[in-house]
Order: C-alpha cells, then sequence, then structure tokens
C-alpha cells in the first residue's frame, strides 16, 4: 500500500516536471513577446515615453529571457503542483473536508489572479513612477541624475515586488480560514477586527510607495474584501441554522 502511495507521488512530480518544462519552453518561445508585455507594465497608459535598457554583458540578454521564463513557469507550476497535491488527497479525506480544502485552494488562486492584476496595472507601474520622480526632483535642485535601468535589474525589481506583495495579499486567505474557524462565535471576530484593521495599514505601508493616498487607497479595498468575507460567513452561518 506505502509502495503504490510513493509511486502515485513519483508519478504526479514527474507530470509536474513535464508541465514545468513545456511551460517554459513555450515562455523560451516568445520570449520576446513575453518581455514586451513585462516591460509594457512599467509605462502607464497615457506616458508614450519611449523605454530602454542598458546592457553591458552579451550574455545578459540570454540571461534574462531565461530568467524570466522560469519565473513565469515557476508561478503556474506551483499552481498546477497545489492541484495535484490536492488530488492526491482527495481518496483520503472526508467529503467535508475536501470542499474545505478545495474552498481554500480555489480562495488562493482567485486572490492570485486578483493580486496580479492589481500589481500590473497599478502597484508596479506606480512604484517604477514614484522611484522615477527622484530623478525629477533633482533636475530641478540643479543636480541632475541620468537613469539608465539594466534589464536584469528591472526584472529584479519586479519580481522583489511582486513576492513582497503575493505575501501579503495571500495573507486574505490566513483571514478567510481565521473567519471560518470562529464563523460560530462571531464576538471573537468583533473583538479582533481593530487588530486586522490596524493589520490592514501595515500591510499597505509595505505593499505601495510611501504616499498617504496609495496607502489609504489599498487599506480601503482590503478592508472591504474583508467585510465582504466576514458577511459571506455570517449569511453561510445564519442559512445553515435556518436549514
Amino acid at each position: 500500500m506505502i509502495y503504490k502511495y510513493l509511486l502515485e507521488i513519483k508519478y504526479r512530480l514527474f507530470f509536474s516536471f513535464v508541465a514545468w518544462s513545456f511551460i517554459m519552453v513555450n515562455c523560451y518561445y516568445f520570449k520576446e513577446t513575453l518581455l514586451y508585455v513585462f516591460i509594457r507594465f512599467s509605462i502607464k497608459p497615457n506616458n508614450n515615453n519611449l523605454l530602454y535598457f542598458l546592457t553591458t554583458d552579451v550574455a545578459e540578454i540570454f540571461i534574462a529571457y531565461i530568467n524570466l521564463s522560469s519565473y513565469v513557469a515557476n508561478q503556474i507550476a506551483v499552481i498546477f503542483i497545489c492541484c495535484q497535491f490536492l488530488f492526491f488527497l482527495s481518496t483520503g479525506l472526508h467529503m467535508f473536508e475536501y470542499t474545505y480544502l478545495k474552498t481554500i485552494l480555489v480562495t488562493t488562486i482567485v486572490c492570485w489572479l486578483m493580486f496580479v492584476f492589481v500589481l500590473n496595472s497599478f502597484i508596479f507601474p506606480t512604484s517604477w513612477d514614484f522611484f522615477l520622480k527622484f530623478q525629477e526632483y533633482l533636475s530641478s535642485q540643479n543636480l541632475a541624475f541620468y537613469f539608465e535601468a539594466k534589464l536584469n535589474e528591472y526584472l529584479i525589481f519586479y519580481k522583489s515586488i511582486y513576492y513582497l506583495c503575493n505575501l501579503i495579499f495571500q495573507t486574505l486567505v490566513l483571514f478567510f480560514v481565521i473567519l471560518d474557524l470562529f464563523k460560530n462565535n462571531l464576538l471573537i471576530v468583533k473583538k479582533l477586527r481593530k487588530i486586522f484593521y490596524f493589520s490592514f495599514f501595515l500591510l499597505s505601508t509595505f505593499l505601495t510607495p510611501p504616499e498617504v493616498i496609495y496607502q489609504i487607497t489599498i487599506s480601503i479595498c482590503i478592508i472591504l474584501i474583508y467585510e465582504l468575507i466576514t458577511i459571506h460567513m455570517i449569511l453561510k452561518t445564519e442559512l445553515a441554522n435556518f436549514t
């Protein structure tokens, strides 16, 4: 019986590796388009300025293509492995346990998709524009700095913001689990609301550039999501008690 489970784990890991390899090959095949898409993230829609990058190594562009392809493949492979892990555990779980884990996985994926959209359309362009404004400010103070971004440094900057923001956005899944655990005692949720609000503002401080407007906007969005999840839990509990 143990050999059977180990064999299934080996096959699922092999399928995951094959899936990652196919994604990696496809990303590298469309590497120019993929790089163009990532570069467009740093340009706001109303900005028509040409963005170029400085390269000082003959292999730097090739390395950037490999890093970008592996980065995209790794993100998709993580979701694929999580699904494989859930399918592996499904045969030994009760129906309510499988449904609960499936709900958590779906919530995680939805939060990840929301995060990717918000990151690429708002957070990263705003962060990039915020740091570039220092060049304009110093120019007005008779102290000129001319910034020429390197391709690898640009991708490192994007991935750093991505991992930081993704970690913060996935805390929504943690809030979902906590609310579900205390769904039968809403008084605890009410007492923890101030702590949650403070945590939201603290997270938005790390998530956004040091601008008050950006911090308040992100905090309000997270609070609205938190309140919607709370209302969903309350309605779900009341409906279960009614039936």
